[in-house]
């Protein structure tokens, strides 16, 4: 009986574990942020934005750009690039950003191929779509 709880804990785990990898990898790209959510509940909506977020993510590290599209399909970086780190804490993926002196952290809600959504750790919550190039 033991041998069985110790296998089941071991699966969730690891399952666990790779379906956080799988929606972080998930996040690579870039992503145009579509609606913002205060913590009071205000939403503001992005219908168009010529700045977008691109993530690259390599193992449990990553950077985060913000980018500007050219009219030849090429990205501009604008800023300096936000180093991160993530982890799964209490089943949730946290994203940690140190921007020079500063940090923050944001919960991973969701990541697929079209829709990605942060919760900063002051409440306000970021939904981003998958940027879809025009010359694709």
């Amino acid at each position: 009986m033991r041998k069985l709880i110790l296998l089941i804990a071991f699966i969730t785990i690891t399952s666990c574990s790779n379906n956080a990898t799988e929606m972080v990898n998930s996040m690579e790209g870039y992503w145009n942020i579509e609606t913002v959510t205060l913590p009071d509940g205000t939403e503001r909506e992005f219908p168009f934005s010529n700045h977008m977020d691109h993530f690259e993510i390599e193992g449990s590290m990553g950077v985060k750009n913000r980018v500007s599209p050219t009219y030849d399909g090429q990205f501009v970086n604008y800023g300096s690039p936000v180093p991160f780190t993530w982890e799964t804490v209490d089943g949730k993926v946290v994203l940690t950003f140190k921007d020079g002196e500063g940090r923050h952290q944001q919960t991973l809600k969701k990541c697929n191929e079209s829709t990605l959504v942060l919760l900063h750790e002051n409440g306000t919550e970021y939904i981003y779509k998958a940027h879809e190039n025009a010359q694709e």
